[in-house]
């Protein structure tokens, strides 16, 4: 028998280390650097290198990244506007909350309905608890925006990834629970998209004496997918023990304490729980008064506008909110159009009541000619699986300028200008997304509507998903997939659709959605659907 076969039949067994050192058995050789040819066997360090810790905890930290928290924070802010003085800090004084701060609550659902408020109030509570955890030791907190539109933060394994990635980024040592996840590029992407994997990480993570106390703030938990809420709610519920003792979280060894801001939820009705409406509508309307008198105060600027006339336009703002902030802001954006007081007075005589009545509204003044773009336009906002930017929403709808001196992307502007404040176009990547999930619901009501303007702006889904991928696949059956292969990734792709990057990673999520495709459509991609197709192999 040969050396080589000698060292290749090697039987390695009894090897152990004690900590602040590395033991390596196998067949290696050295040329220049040490590489090990076959087995390896190690024992990892309680007081790990911090170099290589930090490099271990960075590589999970990119991998896990999707959004950054304070950014998200950040946009709503600037969407939504400044939280107006004095409002939303009647919580801090409310006894519920203060169980959960600083006693044995760890679970709290604050809840509300559209238009109460909740992410103003998720924004404050961020914020508040920021200063609060500043001056305790070892405390600290995460955060999460959840957002319907946005596939980066609608689904249990985003919510999962942002607040793992938090963790790691806030108590990297804590890596050593992830690491084994992360190993080989195959176990990373199965871990990257697998909840059920992620959930053992964070509970791991959150067990760990070395996490501190964890405050958490998870907001607009009702706008994941609905799958993900039957997913990820029964396990916070179990690990959370909304039901069973302190002396069992105590065992667990958990300090890490999470409030939910959100609509109903099924799942979280046991729990300990703060009710925006109807509880606190007192609070809520309180908030909402200083909110109107800080808006109606913007009117001052028209001559004649004195303390009578605003006090009266106060009056009627209240009585028509219907307790909802999301309604007042919509009111006085229209107000703000006026240049003169009677202007003011006629606008506020023909503001219905109530969210639904104002969307209404909003879609009805849009101008005859504007009404199939926007229909297109709200279609595929609505149901799109991200944001779209100007470019690729114009390319999707086939925006075509009304005059030879307009551009494309002028004319998106102005049909989305149109929409009024229905639509947002967010910087810096100049996204087109809807006011407020409320806008949503609203577009996707089932119940047909009597007025057929109205009737033609309701939203099918199914329809809608058929739509989209239509375009989706017309769009790749054009692109250069037909004769190499395109990065996608890459930022050279000025002689494509704008589109294209969104319509070929998008367009199997679309198909799903749809139940029942167009038969004729259908036998029309089967040349597309077989598998030596040169776009599919491209």
């Amino acid at each position: 028998m040969s050396m080589s076969e000698r060292l290749s039949q090697q039987q390695i067994h009894g090897v152990s280390a004690q900590d602040h050192s590395n033991i390596l058995a196998g067949n290696f050789s050295v040329a220049g650097n040490i590489s090990i040819a076959e087995n390896k066997y190690y024992t990892a360090s309680n007081s790990e290198d911090p170099q290589t810790l930090e490099q271990t905890a960075s590589a999970c930290r990119n991998a896990l990244f999707l959004t950054d928290p304070a950014v998200d924070r950040e946009t709503l802010t600037t969407t939504k506007g400044a939280r107006v003085a004095g409002t939303c800090e009647w919580i801090t004084r409310h006894d519920t909350y203060h169980h959960w701060l600083r006693g044995d609550t760890h679970l709290l659902w604050i809840s509300g309905g559209p238009g109460k408020g909740k992410t103003m109030m998720s924004i404050f509570l961020t914020e508040e608890l920021e200063r609060h955890t500043a001056s305790i030791d070892s405390a600290w907190l995460a955060f999460f925006f959840c957002s319907s539109q946005d596939e980066r933060r609608n689904t249990g394994v985003a919510v999962l990834r942002g607040l793992v990635c938090q963790i790691i980024t806030k108590r990297p040592q804590l890596v050593k629970h992830a690491s084994q996840y992360f190993e080989t590029p195959e176990r990373k992407e199965q871990t990257l998209s697998s909840l059920e994997t992620l959930w053992v990480i964070f509970s791991k993570l959150i067990a760990d004496a070395e996490l501190g106390t964890m405050f958490c703030v998870l907001d607009g938990l009702d706008e994941c997918h609905e799958d993900t809420l039957r997913s990820l709610v029964p396990r916070i519920v179990d690990l959370l023990s909304c039901q069973g003792s302190t002396q069992d979280l105590a065992r667990k060894k958990i300090a890490f304490k999470l409030a939910i801001v959100s609509r109903e939820i099924p799942g979280l009705q046991k729990c300990t729980r703060l009710r925006l409406d109807p509880d606190n509508d007192e609070k809520v309307a309180s908030d909402i008064e200083r909110v109107v008198t800080t808006k109606v105060n913007e009117l001052s600027h028209i001559p004649g506008f004195d303390g009578t006339l605003r006090k009266a336009v106060e009056t009627t703002l209240l009585k028509r909110a219907e307790g909802t902030f999301l309604w007042v802001g919509f009111a006085v954006h229209e107000l703000s159009q006026e240049k003169t007081c009677s202007g003011i007075l006629k606008a506020l005589e023909g503001l219905p009541s109530g969210l639904s009545a104002i969307y209404s509204r909003m879609l009805l003044h849009i101008p005859v000619e504007w009404r199939e773009i926007n229909q297109a336009i709200l279609r595929w906002v609505t149901m799109a699986a991200r944001p779209l930017q100007l470019q690729e929403l114009a390319a999707a709808i086939v925006v075509q300028p009304f005059s030879s001196q307009l551009t494309t992307d002028q004319t998106i502007r102005d049909a989305i200008a149109m929409c009024g404040p229905l639509l947002k176009v967010q910087k810096p990547e100049q996204e087109v997304i809807l006011v407020h999930q409320s806008a949503r619901d609203y577009l996707l009501r089932k119940e047909e509507d009597i007025d057929a303007v109205l009737e033609a702006y309701r939203i099918r889904p199914q329809n809608t998903h058929l739509e989209i991928l239509q375009s989706s696949l017309n769009c790749v059956m054009q692109s250069g997939f037909q004769h190499k292969v395109v990065n996608l990734k890459s930022g050279s792709l000025s002689q494509e659709s704008p589109l294209l990057r969104y319509a070929a990673l998008h367009w199997p999520e679309h198909a799903r959605s749809c139940a029942t495709l167009d038969t004729d459509f259908l036998r029309s991609l089967k040349h597309f659907l077989e598998t030596q197709h040169t776009v599919r192999r491209h």
